[in-house]
């Protein structure tokens, strides 16, 4: 088995649909694979926001979580699903693939609100520091 645990970064985009996809078909190859699904509940600081898009940001977080537990519920191999939260989403991930001893990332190349035809940002931070293997889906069909 080339890998053990597969870490999932999660933001609802259609790429990071793919990187569940992909994900569940990698750990087909055995029961014992893990995953762990991530979404990234991102905080705004300095004030930026008031309650109210405080609010909107924790009820996009609890739709996600609840879209990841219905994955996790009906996943052939196990699956935790984690919300972290905090302002720097690249770090978040990379500290969680530490602490959960994950030897693969799978995300997407730019998830909401990225620029079309560029690595993301986030998924940029997490290839060049990445201590394990990291596999970046994109939109639409590739063949």
């Amino acid at each position: 088995m080339w890998c053990h645990k597969i870490l999932v970064a999660y933001d609802g985009s259609p790429a990071s649909e793919k990187a569940i996809a992909l994900a569940q078909a990698i750990a087909r190859e055995s029961p014992e694979i893990e995953l762990v699904l991530v979404n990234i509940m991102r905080l705004v600081g300095g004030g930026m926001t008031g309650a109210g898009m405080d609010a909107v940001l924790a009820d996009d977080a609890e739709a996600m979580r609840q879209h990841l537990l219905e994955v996790a519920a009906n996943a052939a191999n196990p699956t935790t699903v984690k919300v972290l939260s905090g302002t720097a989403p690249a770090e978040l991930i990379l500290r969680c693939v530490r602490e959960e001893g994950c030897d693969l990332v799978i995300m997407g190349s730019r998830g909401k609100g990225g620029v079309g035809g560029y690595l993301g940002s986030v998924s940029y931070a997490v290839t060049k520091s990445s201590p394990v293997a990291v596999l970046i889906t994109k939109e639409g069909d590739c063949r």
